[in-house]
């Protein structure tokens, strides 16, 4: 137990006293924190679901900041049974619709005594923001919103009025993609900054790699968050000829899909998942392209607002460690197709088989398939990982980016 003598206790109490009393209620917060795991000064990373590798902020978050000591993992929900891969101290926070006031209390009393030095605040559900503006009023921290994936312009997952206090509340703000940081910015009229995936340093691709063979299937790596994506990909990929093989970490089973019935419709998800990293990447370098089913932005797309701004994780990924050209499904106004199109690393078709195949057949001609893997080598050492986590930490000391690296890298062809 932490007596009330010890200063950084002591400094909680003050700064609880203080919030307290701003915030209009009694002082009665009590007890004494339960953990004899005191962290003084720890980093507060606050996202919606569980940090594991099932999705790609998951991913992500855990290949920025998963090598820190002094890491306390914050989130709103579950998704995976509590399942964390990530952090010394976990945390659930829900708020439930309470009052600010109660909302206060809620972190006060999760946080157990643990003191915050710097928060990072991954924005999906309301609760992510009002825990990440209550931690930066408590213990008067620098916070960072960084944006991954659009809950406020093309949805109302997240109120205006709540954003847009998360925002001016931040220090930094970051976003994955130009499409995220224009639409944010041009809302509110705040500078938003460019932090892309990035891709572990150890396996970057810094040379040409051995020519694949370009008559082997295709691949898909990671998770088909739409539903209506996973029904067109199967029939784009019916009759087209073409299988492509799945590496999901089982993720098909949220949509319904089985084993049996995907392979009738020539998409294989091997027995063998997860795979690690290096098995991953094997697979990549091994395949002539990778497909990336993303959003049609028709009425029925039910994860088009995902689709129109953010940048799939996975993206950045491959290009780094295979230069594999990659074909985006789904329409040209994405993220993902500006993504590609803008780097010259692949091509962007409809949910048409006829169109598929096409794309296809282009990719395996070796000259085209060839110029595409040079465009990926020149960019790939860009999206390592290696000082990023340091480079966010730092634009977050001085306020603003401290240079513009990423924003360059990502605004290059436009």
């Amino acid at each position: 137990m932490i007596a009330h003598s010890d200063p950084a206790w002591r400094r909680i109490e003050e700064l609880a006293h203080r919030v307290f009393t701003l915030a209009g209620f009694p002082d009665d917060l009590a007890e004494d924190p339960s953990s004899d795991e005191f962290l003084q000064e720890a980093d507060a990373i606050v996202s919606h679901v569980e940090i594991n590798n099932e999705h790609g902020v998951g991913v992500l978050l855990a290949r920025l900041f998963g090598g820190q000591p002094n890491i306390i993992a914050v989130r709103s929900r579950d998704l995976y049974g509590g399942r964390q891969e990530f952090a010394g101290v976990t945390l659930r926070i829900s708020h439930c619709g309470a009052a600010r006031s109660e909302q206060f209390r809620n972190v006060l009393g999760a946080m157990q005594g643990h003191g915050v030095a710097r928060i990072l605040c991954v924005p999906y559900y309301p609760d992510d923001a009002r825990t990440a503006i209550a931690l930066r009023e408590i213990y008067n921290a620098p916070l960072c919103a960084y944006i991954m994936d659009d809950q406020n312009v093309a949805v109302q997952e997240i109120p205006d009025e709540l954003m847009r206090e998360l925002l001016e509340q931040s220090r930094l703000r970051l976003a994955v993609s130009p499409e995220l940081a224009s639409a944010y910015e041009d809302k509110y009229g705040l500078k938003i900054g460019l932090m892309p995936p990035v891709a572990p340093d150890r396996l970057i691709l810094r040379e040409p790699a051995q020519p694949p063979d370009l008559s082997a299937p295709g691949v898909i790596v990671g998770n088909i968050w739409g539903r209506l994506w996973l029904s067109l990909l199967r029939e784009t990929l019916r009759d087209s000829g073409e299988t492509l093989f799945w590496y999901s970490n089982s993720h098909f089973r949220f949509l319904s899909a089985d084993r049996e019935g995907l392979l009738r419709d020539s998409l294989i998800v091997p027995e063998e998942l997860p795979l690690d990293d290096d098995d991953l990447v094997r697979a990549l370098r091994a395949a002539p392209f990778a497909v990336v089913p993303s959003g049609t932005l028709t009425p029925d797309d039910d994860r088009g607002f995902i689709a129109r701004l953010s940048l799939p994780s996975r993206i950045p990924f491959i290009l780094a460690t295979s230069h594999a050209p990659l074909v985006v499904l789904g329409d040209a106004r994405t993220a993902a197709a500006r993504f590609v199109d803008r780097h010259g690393i692949g091509l962007v078709c409809p949910y048409e088989t006829r169109a598929f195949q096409a794309a296809a057949a282009r990719l395996r001609r070796p000259e085209v398939n060839e110029r595409m893997r040079r465009n990926a080598l020149a960019i790939a050492p860009r999206y390592s990982d290696r000082g990023a986590s340091e480079w966010i930490w730092a634009s977050l000391a001085a306020g603003q980016p401290i240079d513009d690296r990423y924003g360059l890298l990502l605004q290059r062809f436009e």
